[in-house]
């Protein structure tokens, strides 16, 4: 049997809201194409409550797959999850008789005299996932014969870690199924030699250089044991940096420029992410050079991050040293003026500012003369 396997498709998130919909349906109509069944390992959705629209086109399309002849089965994701006595998105697919939503429970599908039985969880969080999920499967009950499917949605720890006590490999190893899909992980991978497979995602959410690899979905070949990864068309998504070196404003805009030209001039819709990190030439602060995000060009300035952050742990110092406002001032002019200026001393000059300007030439007037 031939399964598709897809996961994140996070329909009708605003940033690339068109890009959610047709990368999703190349990737559930390549699937159904090609499989038996379909499985969707949660986030099918953006958002908990989804748009009108977005839902009327989610309906379409796994209407028109059902019509085919091939079922959806699919689970709840962290971003379609509700609390318990409400319907979440993918519940409302199942009231339309759109696919078949599995929550602590399996069905088993048999095709060409060859059974899969699918056992789903919706997302929990990650703090209660390894006991809600040993809880659930005390409802499990093999089916003799069939290959055995476990469906979920969470981090698993050597993967993504977090501060909770998320899912590890050992625990999933250790799992009486033959295989196990997981989604919440955008990257697609697979683990303990093909037993865990992750799909990741079929639309860029995260301007992250992980996000520039190819998108699809897997097919699962059950007599083979054996996953193949379909890519699918998408937009491109590039993600640069550029480093500088006392550079000028003029120099950072052209380069910058210059980049977005090369890197559009074969994908002219393309998404761009760029960073701009090295230094400015002295005089220029990062915030000089303001850079527009526009028609899907992301840029962030990191320019004179290292120098940024010296400050920033200065000041951290004098705080845990708990010097006075006036004991900063004075050290920062001290060290600025060491060896320049000998005619007065830092605090009086710094004093006298406090008073004035006027009061501050006046005072240099009479140490100069």
């Amino acid at each position: 049997m031939r399964i598709g396997i897809i996961a994140d498709n996070h329909l009708g998130y605003p940033r690339f809201e068109s890009d959610s919909y047709a990368q999703a349906e190349r990737a559930f109509l390549g699937a159904a194409g090609r499989c038996d069944l379909i499985i969707a390992a949660g986030d099918i959705f953006d958002a908990r409550v989804p748009k009108l629209e977005t839902l009327g086109k989610a309906l379409e399309m796994f209407r028109s797959i059902m019509k085919k002849g091939v079922p959806v089965f699919a689970i709840y994701g962290n971003h379609e999850r509700r609390t318990k006595e409400m319907m979440n998105p993918v519940e409302l697919l199942l009231s339309a008789d759109a696919i078949r939503y599995l929550h602590g429970k399996g069905e088993v599908f048999e095709k060409h005299g060859e059974k899969v039985q699918i056992f789903g969880i919706g997302n929990i969080p990650d703090m209660y996932a390894k006991s809600a999920i040993t809880k659930a499967l005390e409802r499990f009950v093999p089916e003799q014969g069939a290959f055995k499917i476990l469906v979920i949605h969470q981090t698993i720890s050597e993967i993504l870690k977090t501060e909770e006590d998320e899912l590890s490999l050992d625990f999933l190893e250790d799992l009486p199924f033959d295989l196990i899909i997981n989604g919440h992980i955008h990257k697609r991978m697979e683990k303990l030699a093909g037993k865990v497979l992750i799909p990741g995602s079929t639309v860029v959410t995260q301007l992250k250089k992980e996000e520039t690899e190819p998108r699809g979905y897997y097919v699962y070949d059950t007599h083979a044991r054996k996953a193949e990864f379909v890519p699918i068309e998408c937009r491109k998504f590039f993600h640069e940096e550029i480093n500088f070196e006392n550079a000028s404003e003029e120099d950072v805009r052209k380069r910058v420029r210059e980049k977005i030209d090369a890197l559009r001039s074969g994908n002219p819709n393309a998404i761009v992410f760029i960073k701009l990190k090295g230094t400015l030439r002295e005089g220029l602060l990062s915030s000089d050079i303001a850079m527009r995000e526009k028609d899907d060009i992301y840029i962030v300035n990191e320019l004179n991050a290292a120098d940024i952050k010296s400050k920033l742990d200065k000041i951290r110092k004098f705080r845990e040293e708990k010097l006075s406002v006036r004991e900063i001032a004075v050290a920062e002019l001290e060290k600025r003026l060491d060896g320049k200026i000998t005619m007065f001393t830092p605090s009086e000059f710094f004093d006298k500012l406090v008073e004035g300007a006027d009061e501050a030439l006046e005072y240099l007037e009479k140490k100069r003369g």
